[in-house]
């Protein structure tokens, strides 16, 4: 399960997190500096063998159920410490709470994994579920317009949702339908996964007067393997898509949200000059829908602030 290994600080803060819950009168009140030079050795015995189970279950939680390669795609730090604390001396799990815990926390608008005090409020939610009183997840509200304008070349919160989303469809090679991009596999090969645009940044800038939207945009991206990544370049997309048009191809581009009218217009060999702005449009439709197939029985707000000027009180 290294793929979703965190840092050396990291453990020490999920330790800490477990010996506050779990070591009566541990002083351990917090995961800050102060708190984690505190930590004795017998404390870490007294938890390790409950510990140690949780964590494996944590990893097996990212990879296996989520479909997570590697820290980097993590939101929150945090998460590591929360989740840990759920699976704690948990023999029933729930992982459908867990799921939407996740993506409900990854995707609000709002930063709610942030610091150390909406942290301990996180462990008491799901201290709760484990008690076998499910918690209610209160309004959910997301905006297109940071999807919209969520940077290829950012890692802040919201960049790691969005990259986790795609990560957690499966997404298929587009050049051999039944290789999966991510994988543990690709730790030790050279064919490591690329974040691909999907309409090349010099093809856009050809009529970079008809789109408005920024081709950088998260909403314009797809996981590659290298080598099809290569093989693409910085080709006319109407050619590169007609080169992976066989059967199935349609079902890969799901698999990587890709809205169907990319491949429609490479088929008829014309794309509108105002692709790259179509195309966003449609992609984050497909996002929200997704995420709120994750969150069923939640309270959803969508919302634009492109459209409202700013104003989060237009919620649709």
């Amino acid at each position: 399960m290294e793929g979703c290994s965190p840092d050396d600080l990291t453990y020490l803060q999920v330790l800490a997190v477990l010996i506050n819950q779990n070591v009566d009168d541990s002083k351990i009140y917090n995961i800050t500096d102060r708190y984690l030079n505190d930590i004795k050795t017998e404390q870490i015995e007294a938890i390790w063998p409950h510990a140690k189970v949780a964590l494996l279950k944590l990893f097996d939680f990212l990879e296996n159920h989520l479909h997570l390669k590697g820290p980097k795609l993590i939101p929150y730090r945090y998460f590591y410490m929360t989740l840990s604390s759920y699976f704690y001396d948990n023999s029933n799990p729930n992982y459908n709470f867990l799921k939407k815990y996740f993506w409900y926390y990854s995707f609000h608008n709002e930063d709610l994994l942030s610091n150390t005090t909406q942290l301990w409020h996180h462990v008491d939610f799901l201290e709760k579920e484990k008690t076998e009183v499910e918690p209610v997840f209160e309004r959910f509200l997301i905006d297109k317009n940071k999807l919209r304008t969520s940077s290829y070349s950012s890692r802040g919160r919201l960049s790691r949702a969005i990259l986790s989303l795609l990560a957690n469809q499966e997404p298929r090679d587009w050049a051999y339908a039944d290789r999966h991009v991510l994988s543990n596999v690709y730790y030790i090969l050279t064919d490591k996964p690329n974040l691909h645009h999907i309409f090349p940044s010099n093809y856009i800038s050809q009529n970079k007067d008809k789109n408005k939207l920024d081709s950088n945009s998260l909403m314009n991206i797809a996981y590659l393997t290298q080598i099809t990544n290569l093989q693409i370049s910085d080709d006319n997309p109407i050619q590169y898509l007609k080169k992976y048009d066989v059967q199935g191809f349609e079902q890969i581009l799901s698999t990587h949200l890709v809205p169907k009218d990319a491949l429609d217009w490479a088929r008829i060999e014309r794309m509108p000059e105002n692709l790259l702005d179509i195309f966003i449009e449609k992609r984050i439709e497909l996002f929200i829908e997704k995420i709120k197939e994750k969150l069923t029985e939640v309270n959803i707000d969508v919302i634009d602030t492109k459209e409202s000027g700013g104003d989060e009180s237009q919620a649709s």
